[in-house]
């Protein structure tokens, strides 16, 4: 995709990051005062998350549910990352809206194997996370489920090799954070497990090859 173009869906992000800015603020059950939910901080990473986007998946109808997923990731990273919940009436219309999406693109492609691709991939991603939300007695909740539900059928969408790594690299950069914490004496069993699966899914999303 040109420069200009990137820099343009960048400032889409932008203005999509502000707009989502106050519902964040609403979902927080309690007051934060820091950098996470100052004011140019959702605007920044939506715009960064659009414009990799663009340059990668260029001007095709998946740019749209990517993006979106995006903006949605933004305010559940940051509310996982005060509260350590991700909130159901943010994750589960975003998992509707994501699929409609999805298979709006089926239609537009005449290709259901994506779709169908997806569909399974976030079972397999949901029904593991719940394997590992029982075995943990409490390290992964129910808003953790439901995540890897919505990230499966993102990854999914781009191929099993893609799940597999978004999934792997997500719980590494968790273990990688859950150790330097430990090594520093902070409080390593209060990390939030949310913002490292993003983080994950949107580094393999990133690194896909440019369209």
């Amino acid at each position: 995709m040109p420069g200009t173009l990137v820099v343009a869906w960048a400032a889409v992000g932008a203005i999509a990051g502000a707009a989502v800015q106050p519902a964040t603020r609403r979902l927080l059950t309690t007051d934060h005062v820091g950098v996470l939910i100052a004011r140019p901080t959702t605007p920044l990473l939506t715009a960064i998350l659009f414009g990799v986007l663009a340059w990668r998946l260029g001007w095709t109808f998946n740019l749209l549910a990517y993006s979106f997923l995006a903006a949605t990731g933004v305010v559940l990273a940051i509310i996982d990352t005060l509260e350590h919940r991700l909130p159901s009436k943010l994750v589960l219309p975003s998992f509707a809206v994501l699929a409609t999406l999805f298979a709006t693109s089926s239609i537009i492609n005449a290709d259901p194997a994506n779709l169908l691709r997806a569909a399974a991939a976030s079972i397999a991603v949901a029904g593991f996370y719940l394997v590992l939300a029982l075995a943990s007695g409490g390290g992964l909740g129910a808003g953790d489920v439901k995540l890897g539900a919505l990230l499966g059928l993102a990854l999914g969408w781009a191929g099993w090799q893609v799940v597999l790594a978004g999934v792997f690299l997500g719980w590494c950069f968790a273990a990688i954070t859950w150790l330097v914490l430990r090594a520093t004496g902070r409080r390593a069993y209060l990390l939030p497990a949310g913002p490292f699966l993003l983080l994950g899914a949107f580094v393999v999303i990133g690194a896909m090859p440019p369209a």
